[in-house]
């Protein structure tokens, strides 16, 4: 009983994150179902390479910071890398960068042994881990170490031509991809959330706030101070609060809302875009680069397996987070059918 009470507490969330029922302009013909299955497995099966190829071209970029973090000073190891304590660090940084390195090759070669794919996640674990040991925490390589970690879990047998799969291995495969991309774009949601619930606790201590006109460019001169910086359009946002003042409750609500996105997968492409010019927008106020970030929401959601071939512009504006409640709450307005009797 408490099996079937979870899964339908799971069926009618999954329900109310995509907006309700379907309204059949996504349906695959009856005959087009396997092919359509078929097809969506493939592009995964493409797309992970993709995945892997980037993480090697990652760990070739970062070969000439060798020496940078071999000879940096005030190291402070955090727990993946906290056998570097212990000795002159130099040559064991070395090795690990050694060790990132050929994982990472070999993923790129071969992502359908699961041990390969565990080794390329250690080493990418470990790099990251000393990255940020040096008394700063950065999050521009979080999201490809969460997906390396998941896509530990593919199952075996990924890797095969489709004509030698089933349909339970086929959908198995679907399924951790798609844990990837919504893995990613929870975490704008949980970025959304804190945003949030900082404006609300200072809106209710009547404190400047992310909602008030200058807000944005409290913010941008904030930032440029403390890392003694300048960016392209800082100075001019910091003039004009009032002409930007849009833009920071939008970032609230396009974070906020994304990982609802993970299940309306029409919306994918754009939700994506809009996120990419985001963090284009955060380089040219804030100096803040994700790279990253920006290839993953590209990779996921450009080309998506999930994307329906067609999603016409109504079907679009009525998946759009609260706009579509908006929408369909007016097709249901008593004031209309009253003013119909009326004619």
């Amino acid at each position: 009983m408490r099996t079937d009470a979870a899964t339908a507490f799971l069926r009618r969330t999954r329900r109310l994150l995509a907006g309700g029922p379907p309204f059949g302009l996504d349906a695959v013909p009856p005959g087009e179902t396997l092919r359509e299955h078929t097809r969506r497995f493939t592009l995964s099966q493409a797309l992970v390479h993709a995945f892997y190829a980037f993480l090697l071209y990652l760990a070739i970029a970062q070969m000439t910071e060798i020496p940078v973090y071999a000879e940096r000073s005030a190291f402070h190891p955090l727990w993946p890398v906290g056998w570097l304590r212990y000795g002159d660090p130099t040559n064991p940084i070395r090795a690990l960068f050694v060790f990132f390195l050929t994982t990472t090759i070999l993923a790129a070669a071969l992502p359908g042994w699961r041990t390969v794919r565990a080794l390329a996640f250690v080493g990418l674990l470990e790099y990251v881990a000393l990255k940020n040991s040096y008394g700063k925490i950065g999050h521009s390589m979080h999201l490809p170490l969460v997906t390396a970690m998941l896509l530990v879990f593919l199952p075996h047998g990924w890797e095969r031509p489709a004509p030698r799969t089933d349909r339970a291995l086929r959908q198995r495969t679907l399924l951790v991809f798609w844990m990837c991309g919504a893995a990613v774009l929870l975490s704008y949601t949980m970025s959304g959330l804190g945003k949030l619930g900082g404006a609300l606790y200072q809106l209710a201590r009547l404190e400047p706030n992310a909602f008030a006109p200058g807000a944005l460019g409290a913010h941008i001169a904030q930032r440029l101070l403390q890392t003694d910086s300048h960016s392209l359009l800082g100075a001019w946002i910091i003039d004009h609060p009032w002409l930007t003042w849009p833009a920071m409750p939008f970032a609230v609500y396009l974070e906020l809302f994304s990982f609802v996105v993970a299940f309306r997968p029409g919306l994918s492409r754009p939700w994506a875009a809009v996120l990419i010019i985001f963090h284009i927008g955060n380089y040219f106020t804030l100096t803040i680069a994700f790279p990253p970030s920006c290839f993953l929401l590209a990779l996921f959601f450009f080309r998506s397996p999930f994307e329906p071939d067609k999603t016409p512009w109504r079907k679009l504006l009525f998946d759009v987070p609260l706009l579509g409640g908006m929408l369909k709450s007016l097709k249901s307005v008593p004031w209309r059918r009253a003013e119909v009797r009326t004619k």
